[in-house]
């Protein structure tokens, strides 16, 4: 009986592209792009808006309508004596007291880390009206 072998093997994706295979004869896997978070930009610190939160984009929070982030980072500042809540709309993001607040609450020097694209998704409203925070974002 002969030996029987495979002699090339042809791994392919999805739209017909052959795989490329890496210098340990590994298929090549891409784990991040080679423009990942190219562009990283922060703002100076803002006091989050009290009575009815506002979006990111607010003229009074980073007043710029980014809709290309990858990540958006939002820090409560260290000195904060309150607290700052983090919602996806206005109606939804609320500061009262315990029972009647809505998001994510921030107490000083806490970070939150969303994986969104818009500016206009991400609401803020604090406790008190010195509650600074720090925003930045990668694309």
């Amino acid at each position: 009986m002969a030996n029987v072998g495979v002699s090339s093997v042809k791994i392919i994706d999805n739209d017909g592209d052959t795989a490329v295979v890496n210098s340990s004869g590994r298929l090549a896997v891409e784990t991040e792009q080679d423009d990942a978070f190219g562009t990283w930009k922060n703002y100076p610190d803002f006091t989050a808006e009290t009575g009815t939160s506002q979006a990111l984009n607010h003229a009074n929070h980073c007043n710029e309508s980014i809709t290309d982030a990858k990540e958006i980072f939002i820090q409560t500042d260290d000195a904060n004596t309150g607290f700052v809540m983090v919602g996806y709309a206005q109606g939804s993001t609320l500061a009262g007291s315990v029972g009647s607040r809505a998001g994510i609450k921030l107490n000083g020097g806490e970070t939150l880390v969303l994986a969104l694209s818009s500016f206009a998704s991400v609401f803020l409203i604090g406790s008190a009206s010195t509650q600074y925070v720090n925003v930045a974002y990668f694309k």
